[in-house]
């Protein structure tokens, strides 16, 4: 019950008041799905993830010299320069099949490739949390600076954690999922692994920015999710809602696949027979997981019908680039969709690594504007930026 209070009160709602942006913009970079523990062909050779997370963690730096384009978007003909933070939705590892290295070990290599500091004297990779920055005081290095990294898990991350419908070798690995919920949570005693409850230890907080508020709602947001915003995120002192612009980050699109949710046949179980793999609070509205359970979408949009200040959505898991609008399953609602490409298992750049791209995004506080662009940082299979796809909402 202690535990439970602590994470609830410190935890679970992180309310982080910043104001950085001077000039009443807000910059960030959003990617995901980086899948340490695969290989792929890049650049000439085949090599593993941590060498292309590299690569574009160096392609980040370039954008501090780099203009956005004159697209008609918010800041088009300026130069992008340091972000205020970064995004990175999960699928840290990839699950441990076939020969995958451990979570453990994907979960070092990448605080070790993305210099992540820590909070609170917590260590990662060997290095001390003295400099960490602003906000969650969870940093990522980008050459001579450092800026805020915010994470949720992916459902390779989830599946290491709690097992799969399949074989892994180890049969289960929770490292990086309790290591991204210590950084991003900061839980009065730190997880180790072996601890780590998936049913109890979920990664959902909030931060507002200049009026703008930052949601991450771990995997999908499930019921329980759903229900941790309506009680403490985007509520006045008098509980009352404060109407902030929100932004919802999460692992997967707003029609989840059915396989993510938890198994509705007796037992409830994780099995390969059924193949439901229990990511996700709500029991699944289908009996196969191949079908489309759009009773579980239509829970999703009778919520966003009922949060219009939650402006836009952003995810990983399906592995490209697409600027869309969910609609729900009945049509009820309008909701900017922004789905980032992965740089080991993109639909499209994993066969041809001409289309590796992440997302760069400028919020004009002033205007209640956000741009959005797709950015291709191996166009020409080396380094260098070129821009893809934009699209501007408002806020």
């Amino acid at each position: 019950m202690v535990r439970k209070s602590i994470l609830f009160i410190v935890g679970i709602f992180l309310s982080l008041c910043l104001s950085r942006a001077e000039d009443g913009k807000i910059r960030f970079i959003y990617c995901s799905d980086v899948h340490y523990g695969l290989e792929r062909e890049f650049r000439g050779s085949v090599v593993t993830a941590d060498s292309v997370s590299r690569a574009m963690l160096a392609a980040f730096l370039m954008l501090e010299d780099t203009r956005l384009p004159e697209d008609g978007g918010v800041s088009g003909g300026e130069v992008f320069g340091h972000p205020d933070f970064v995004i990175c939705t999960g699928d840290i590892a990839n699950r441990m099949e076939d020969g995958v290295q451990t979570a453990a070990e994907s979960w070092e290599q990448f605080c070790r490739d993305w210099s992540v500091l820590a909070p609170d004297g917590m260590v990662q990779a060997g290095r001390n949390a003295d400099d960490a920055g602003e906000g969650n005081n969870v940093t990522v290095g980008l050459g001579g600076y450092r800026c805020p990294l915010y994470l949720v898990p992916g459902n390779h991350d989830i599946s290491n954690a709690i097992g799969y419908t399949k074989r892994m070798e180890p049969g289960r690995d929770p490292a990086s999922a309790a290591g991204i919920y210590n950084l991003m949570m900061r839980p009065d005693t730190l997880l180790v692994p072996e601890d780590f409850d998936y049913s109890e230890d979920k990664t959902h907080y909030c931060f507002t920015m200049d009026s703008i508020r930052f949601v991450f709602m771990g995997m999908w947001p499930d019921s329980a999710m759903r229900k941790w915003y309506d009680e403490v995120a985007g509520r006045q002192e008098d509980g009352s809602a404060d109407g902030f612009p929100t932004l919802v980050f999460t692992h997967d699109p707003p029609e989840a696949e059915a396989k993510h949710f938890t198994n509705p046949w007796p037992g409830h179980g994780i099995n390969e027979r059924d193949g439901f793999q229990n990511l996700l609070t709500d029991i699944c509205s289908v009996k196969y997981p191949d079908f489309m359970p759009k009773n579980n979408w239509r829970s999703l949009e009778r919520f966003f019908f009922l949060h219009p200040e939650i402006k836009a959505y952003f995810h990983g898991d399906c592995n490209y680039n697409e600027f869309y609008t969910w609609k729900g399953v009945d049509g009820t609602v309008e909701l900017p969709v922004f789905r980032v490409d992965s740089p080991m298992k993109g639909e499209y750049s994993s066969g041809d690594e001409t289309l590796l791209s992440f997302i760069v995004v400028v919020i004009d506080t002033q205007q209640g504007l956000l741009t959005a662009r797709e950015c291709l940082w191996n166009a020409d299979r080396c380094p260098g930026i070129n821009w893809g796809e934009s699209r501007t909402v408002r806020l």
